[in-house]
């Protein structure tokens, strides 16, 4: 055996023995002392929620003698004793239900409820009949369904009983009591009576409902004895349980705990028993550990460093002496060092090459989704361009080849290949203009001059724009804005633009006989204005795509009036420098909406 598992079985040895003897004989000094506490504890709370029961007990009952004795009860107006009554009922709300008075036959001659009847069959009449004030068993009657008592007591004069005065008290006044008694989340109070029957528990439910009369507390409670124990109660459960007999009422008071909760100090004692002796061993292991180290680590340091050496492991060997043997480890230390450094550098260069490479990896994959994207722009653009030159360019064209050849041409045809000349320039001039409009707005150069603008006043410049092509098509233009509409902050050309491209596109999609809608509606901060119309709407997936550059949601054959594409990205840019955004709501064959927001 090594000489440093000696010295650590033999210092092991000495010190464990000894404090783990220590640590039980203190363990178990502790855990009685703290059982006997809790035992203590939990009979003194049993014993005092006994007699404040008790107590409560005692105060209904003096009201009941007091009452009896009262000279009012037997020469008073009837009407005046209601009275009198009532007001004791709402004084002790909740606690009693019902005042009554009984002749000497059992017959209900008075009540607060004014019930009638005649009870001599019970036991509290007689009982109180012959002279006793008696408390009866809890009953849960059918009209309320809470647990209730009856106190009866006789009507004394001149020593001789005249009548009975009895009284109906609910249960839940003296339930509350009985709950505050601390038992822990498992724990369980209840009271039963001498058959065993549960007359109290916080499940109402189990009153006069269940009988546990096999419990042990139980057993022990209704032979009229008080005490704790440990045992299996009718649950199944192990608890701790304190019983207390009432045996003016024929009750038992049972307070039980969960074991494991009413010793959970005893628990605790045990975990920090278990964790101080853990401590105390780890600590004699680390110190055993530390004086073998220092025994024999400087050998051990030379031989682990020689070996790493060997096999290419570069760890600096801890110095732990000043002697010789640690001069040589300092050497060796040091070479180990330098070659550690060299490897460091050289980790170091790789990775900075690798990160430059993934770097440049990272810039070319960008640069090349970029230009995936710029072509297809350049594509779209070529096509549309094309497309919208071409066709402007070839109706010029036709047109004016007409005019050449026909000198003596009917002035009438003349005059409609003009037109058709000048409204094919104007088509090409809003091409040029969008692509001139966008480019200064992606570029930031577009300005923006805004003030206060009447959009009542408006509106009207900007559907007289489209009111001829709209009634040639026999659509309908309507309008709902309001006289009173507060002005607007915004740039009233380049609103007008927006309203221009709105209307249009409503107008392009919309098939004859339709209908297109311009209202404005005013909120507290904005004003909200939307243009809908009847048209063919827009299919979903369609939507996302509305405000890109070119993009057309359908083909330019089946469009009334031509479009470069732009006008909605116009719109939408425009909308943007103002603060807000373009909202769309359409579906297929419904129309569409485009609404947008403008601050006040």
């Amino acid at each position: 055996m090594r000489i440093r598992s000696e010295l650590i079985i033999s210092i092991l040895i000495i010190s464990i023995i000894p404090l783990s003897f220590v640590v039980y004989t203190s363990y178990n000094y502790s855990q009685e002392t703290i059982r006997a506490s809790i035992m203590d504890n939990l009979v003194g709370a049993t014993e005092n929620t006994g007699q404040a029961i008790d107590n409560w007990m005692d105060v209904r009952k003096s009201d009941i003698r007091v009452i009896s004795q009262f000279g009012m009860v037997e020469y008073i107006e009837k009407e005046e004793l209601h009275d009198y009554l009532n007001n004791l009922e709402n004084e002790h709300e909740g606690v009693y239900k019902e005042f009554f008075l009984l002749d000497l036959d059992g017959n209900i001659i008075f009540s607060t409820k004014n019930h009638t009847g005649n009870v001599d069959s019970q036991q509290y009449f007689i009982e109180a009949s012959n002279g006793r004030l008696y408390v009866s068993d809890v009953y849960i009657p059918e009209v309320t369904g809470s647990p209730e008592i009856i106190i009866a007591n006789p009507i004394k004069k001149n020593n001789t009983i005249t009548g009975i005065m009895a009284a109906r008290v609910g249960l839940e006044q003296l339930y509350g009591i009985i709950e505050k008694i601390e038992i822990g989340t498992l724990g369980e109070v209840f009271i039963v009576n001498n058959k065993g029957d549960i007359i109290f528990h916080e499940n109402r439910s189990m009153i006069l409902h269940e009988n546990i009369k096999n419990n042990f507390a139980v057993k022990e409670v209704t032979y009229e004895k008080n005490g704790i124990a440990e045992y299996v109660n009718y649950q199944e459960e192990t608890v701790l349980g304190s019983y207390y007999w009432l045996p003016l009422y024929r009750w038992g008071l049972i307070v039980e705990m969960n074991r494991g909760e009413a010793y959970i100090e005893v628990l605790a004692l045990g975990r920090l028993t278990v964790a101080i002796s853990l401590f105390a061993i780890l600590g004699v292991i680390l110190f055993t550990i530390v004086i073998s180290r220092r025994i024999t680590e400087p050998i051990e340091s030379l031989k682990d460093g020689a070996i790493s050496l060997v096999e290419g492991n570069f760890k600096p060997i801890p110095v732990s002496s000043k002697n010789e043997i640690g001069r040589l480890t300092e050497i060796f230390n040091q070479t180990a060092k330098e070659l550690l450094e060299i490897r460091k550098k050289l980790e170091m260069k790789i990775d900075m090459a690798n990160k430059d490479l993934e770097l440049k990896n990272k810039e070319l994959v960008i640069a090349n989704e970029e230009l995936k994207k710029l072509d297809m722009l350049k594509s779209d653009f070529i096509s549309l361009v094309s497309h919208e030159l071409r066709t402007p360019l070839s109706a010029i064209r036709t047109s004016s080849e007409f005019l050449e050849s026909e000198e003596n041409a009917d002035p009438g045809v003349q005059k409609e290949m003009l037109e058709n000349i000048i409204r094919n320039v104007d088509r090409q001039a809003r091409l040029i203009n969008d692509i001139l409009d966008l480019t200064k707005i992606e570029a930031g150069r577009m300005e923006f001059r805004f003030e206060q603008v009447d959009f009542k006043h408006m509106a009207p410049l900007a559907i007289e724009n489209i009111r001829p092509i709209a009634q040639k098509n026999h659509i309908t233009i309507t309008e709902d804005i309001p006289d009173k509409l507060s002005t607007i902050s915004a740039d009233k050309e380049k609103l007008i633009i927006v309203l221009n491209n709105l209307l249009s596109n409503a107008l392009k999609f919309t098939p004859d006989g339709g209908t297109i809608h311009l209202s404005a509606k005013e909120y507290q901060d904005y004003i909200e204005i939307k243009v809908k119309d009847t048209g063919i709407g827009i299919e979903k997936e369609q939507l996302e795509k509305l405000f890109d550059k070119f993009y057309q949601v359908d083909s330019p054959s089946r469009r009334k009036i031509g479009g470069s594409g732009l006008g909605l990205s116009i719109s939408s840019e425009i909308i943007k420098a103002h603060g807000s955004k373009i909202h769309v709501e359409s579906e297929p064959g419904q129309g569409s909406t485009f609404c947008f927001r403008l601050k006040k």
